[in-house]
């Protein structure tokens, strides 16, 4: 039995419609566990309302009004976690049995019981109990830390976007202000046309294309507060197309070109746009970072897995300097960088953390001195889609080899 487990602060609920069994079971395990007591299935249901602090739930099978099967399907309803226990005669076993392989049953012992068996199940029943609950409470710390640490690298990429967005901002300025510095001339000269038409859209469309920008570079500092994946239809090649204008600049300080090779006949897909453009990001910053005098290639397409399953599939490949297999197999790890002090280790566990909770994959092979590859692939529907187990890359999510 689990040391940590104090078995009285998890309470059982035992329920049978014969008064005198009630009792007996009161007396036989109050030394060892805190106890709660109902002769029919509606009281035992008010009770589990009342107390959701009950951990497990015995019942006799063959009662009034309900069945011990039924009250235990309605109780699940209730408390979903709650371990679930039924007392049975042996010729209830096809009942046993059903009950068993529906879910709606986690244990049965036979009737009459043995007081030290039927303690032993009930503790193995609660400590089953609470190494769920215990799990669920990692779960939830695993998930709020991934929330954080996705909040920190998006304020790490803002950095980067800033700067692309300044310069980007810096050309349409020139034609709005020389637009501007020219005004008050033609102000007298209302007869130019080609300046009151064509220089003066020219501006204005100068001015949509800033606010634009600084509306996407707003996307990018949402905090993302909802857990769920917030799903509509995404022009994933549109989505590209954006992030490489922002980092344009941030390449050509470095001498690197982009390579688009974009398919034409990739359809929309549904797809959290914030979050994918955030992975988007991330891979294209790191193989900024890892690239000189050399250029990087985005490449986006359209697949099916072996089962048949549409997936659209995107790859960033640069020639940079690479990745050594031993820090390949480190690469997914919070924290873990091989950029020193330019980069905080948590964009490619950020990333593989999104992927995932779009039920796609992502791969990365590398070689030191020739380059990185991060392939990503996410299905057009994730609500559709049917991911075996097989096909999981969750495990093993990197190669160490180019193709």
């Amino acid at each position: 039995m689990h040391p940590a487990i104090q078995f009285k602060d998890y309470p059982v609920l035992f329920v049978d419609d014969e008064e005198l069994l009630l009792a007996t079971f009161a007396r036989q395990f109050r030394r060892d566990f805190t106890i709660f007591t109902a002769n029919n299935g509606k009281d035992a249901l008010e009770l589990l309302r009342s107390h959701p602090e009950i951990a497990l739930i015995l019942t006799d099978q063959r009662m009034p009004g309900m069945t011990g099967v039924e009250l235990l399907r309605e109780a699940m309803k209730i408390v979903p976690e709650l371990v679930r226990i039924l007392i049975t005669a042996y010729t209830d076993m096809d009942v046993v049995i059903e009950a068993i392989n529906t879910g709606h049953v986690y244990r049965y012992v036979n009737k009459p019981y043995n007081e030290d068996e039927l303690r032993s199940s009930v503790m193995q029943g609660i400590e089953r109990y609470f190494l769920i609950r215990e799990r669920d409470r990692l779960y939830a710390e695993k998930i709020e830390t991934l929330k954080k640490i996705s909040r920190t690298n998006r304020l790490t990429a803002i950095g980067i976007l800033a700067a692309g967005l300044a310069h980007e901002i810096n050309n349409p300025l020139v034609a709005i202000s020389t637009f501007l510095q020219m005004l008050p001339e033609k102000l007298k000269e209302p007869q130019d046309a080609d300046y009151w038409t064509s220089f003066y859209s020219v501006s204005v469309k100068e001015v949509d294309r800033i606010r634009s920008l600084i509306g996407q570079l707003l996307n990018y500092s949402k905090t993302g507060q909802k857990e769920g994946l917030e799903l509509c239809e995404v022009d994933l090649n549109a989505l590209v197309q954006e992030v490489v204008t922002f980092l344009n600049n941030e390449a050509r300080k470095k001498r690197i070109d982009f390579d688009l090779q974009l398919a034409t006949d990739i359809p929309k897909g549904k797809m959290d746009q914030e979050k994918i453009r955030q992975v988007l990001l991330n891979l294209m910053i790191n193989a900024i970072q890892a690239t000189h005098d050399g250029k990087i290639i985005l490449a986006t397409s359209i697949l099916k897995d072996r089962h048949d399953q549409v997936l659209i599939q995107m790859t960033i490949g640069d020639t940079g300097i690479g990745i050594s297999e031993e820090n390949l197999q480190n690469l997914f790890n919070p924290f873990f960088t091989t950029k020193g002090g330019e980069g905080s280790g948590l964009g490619l566990m950020t990333s593989h953390y999104i992927v995932e909770k779009h039920r796609g994959s992502i791969d990365v092979q590398s070689e030191l001195g020739k380059g990185t590859k991060v392939t990503v692939q996410i299905p057009i529907d994730p609500d559709q889609h049917e991911r075996r187990q097989g096909d999981r890359r969750a495990d093993s999510p990197i190669s160490n080899s180019l193709p």
